[in-house]
């Protein structure tokens, strides 16, 4: 009798120790986001209504073309500190577009973007650093086709309320396939991107 007595005054000692304060409080820690306190973060899908073009030329043809769809699908910035931003963007590849409809349509085959196969890149941002004034550069990891290239991007702060930032970064055409080199376009592609960052 004596030996169940200690036994269940020791089961109820352990219950009282994992219930206590302390361990909950531990384990709350450990799950928080490693987000500062001062660093404002959005998770989700934030539609900008900014742009994201392209161009690339030859001697017989300049083509400028755009995504129509993309998004912001997290933004983590101190308010006002441009240097804290990171985000992450989703590209929908299926919607590029080209002012040629034939163009647009061989864009798509398996040759360029290959959209059946790939339908959406990603691009996230980091390491922004101020050059001077409203100018800044970043790194920018474009994730496509299941291969990675990391760009550096020159961009300009053009308002601060809202945050809208235009800038322009060079995708290595041929590592991730796009076309051919008897195309006589050069190897890299000039991106543009003109767009209110969320905050």
């Amino acid at each position: 009798m004596k030996k169940l007595i200690v036994l269940l005054s020791v089961v109820a000692f352990l219950s009282f120790w994992a219930c206590s304060p302390k361990t909950a409080a531990v384990k709350t820690d450990a799950q928080k986001s490693n987000v500062s306190k001062d660093m404002i973060a959005k998770v989700g899908t934030f539609n900008t209504g900014g742009k994201i073009n392209f161009e690339a030329a030859n001697e017989r043809y300049e083509a400028q073309g755009t995504f129509k769809d993309w998004h912001f699908s997290e933004v983590n910035m101190k308010k006002k500190d441009i240097e804290s931003l990171s985000a992450s963007l989703k590209v929908d590849l299926t919607s590029i577009w080209e002012k040629n409809d034939d163009l647009t349509a061989h864009l798509k085959a398996p040759d360029f973007f290959n959209i059946e196969k790939y339908t959406t890149a990603t691009i996230d941002i980091s390491n922004v650093k101020k050059v001077s004034g409203d100018s800044y550069t970043a790194d920018m990891k474009l994730s496509m086709k299941g291969l990675n290239q990391v760009l550096s991007s020159d961009f300009t702060v053009t308002s601060m309320n809202p945050l809208h930032v235009k800038g322009t970064a060079k995708v290595n055409r041929s590592l991730f396939g796009l076309g051919s080199d008897e195309m006589g376009v050069g190897e890299f592609v000039a991106v543009n991107f003109d767009t209110d960052i969320p905050q």
